[in-house]
């Protein structure tokens, strides 16, 4: 059955289409301990050591290099105008919204240029990119919008999330401006295009196919756990001994 936009009504988070709920369902023990690990319990009481944020900055400023390539390689992928626009948007969004963001940050942070166009990417963090850098260049694109919809639908809940069980405390957060980054409606449209268009690709697709897309997004929820863990460690290599 093909899906209708107009008659499922809006996609928000509590009013999810099928097969998006069929991939959040999948990730659902990796998504919630993620939301549960150190990193983002002590983001969102304003706990989290300033040293473990700058160091989960730069890896994320790394990661957004590769996320915007990504985004480049989808765009051969359709002859679509509006899937090429969102791409081209994403890109956009990359180098003039979250890259200043992110300078404005480790400015505050005392880290310089030269340390973010320099930074060392870890293990974990390469693992993710790789990842989806190789689904983008050899895959069709529903596989790619499933890649991407990770990192967009889980910044997106755990924003959403923070900020209401933080509530009371969130004005005296350090981090309120990055929690207030990822709560909107704005960010989470984001999320609610990606799984409105996977909802129309994965029409007429055998259960073979539907199934390696549902393994697509549980190892990018996972990567994103890693990503958050890594973090939080400070971890660039796979053993702590193993980084130079």
């Amino acid at each position: 059955m093909t899906f209708d936009a107009a008659s499922f009504g809006p996609i928000t988070p509590d009013h999810i289409p099928p097969f998006a709920q069929r991939l959040r369902d999948a990730a659902d023990t990796v998504w919630e301990e993620g939301y549960r690990q150190p990193f983002l319990r002590e983001l969102g009481d304003g706990t989290l050591d300033r040293e473990r944020f700058a160091f989960y900055l730069l890896q994320d400023y790394r990661y957004l290099k590769d996320y915007a390539k990504v985004h480049a390689l989808a765009l051969t992928k359709t002859t679509d105008p509006e899937i090429m626009t969102f791409m081209v948007d994403v890109q956009s969004a990359v180098f003039n919204v979250e890259t200043t963001v992110h300078r404005k940050y480790m400015a505050e942070y005392g880290v310089t240029e030269e340390q973010m166009d320099h930074v060392r990417q870890s293990a974990f963090a390469k693992a993710y990119t790789s990842n989806i850098l190789a689904i983008a260049y050899g895959n069709p694109l529903v596989d790619v919008l499933v890649a991407v919809l990770p990192c967009a639908w889980v910044y997106a809940d755990y924003g959403r999330r923070l900020a209401r069980e933080f509530a009371d405390t969130l004005d005296a957060n350090p981090y309120k401006s990055w929690v207030d980054m990822y709560k909107t409606d704005e960010f989470w449209s984001g999320s609610a295009w990606l799984i409105e268009h996977i909802e129309r690709l994965v029409d007429g697709l055998s259960e073979e196919r539907r199934a390696e897309l549902v393994d697509i997004f549980v190892t990018g929820v996972e990567n994103e756990y890693m990503f958050w863990s890594s973090a939080y460690d400070m971890q660039y290599s796979w053993k702590q001994e193993w980084s130079r």
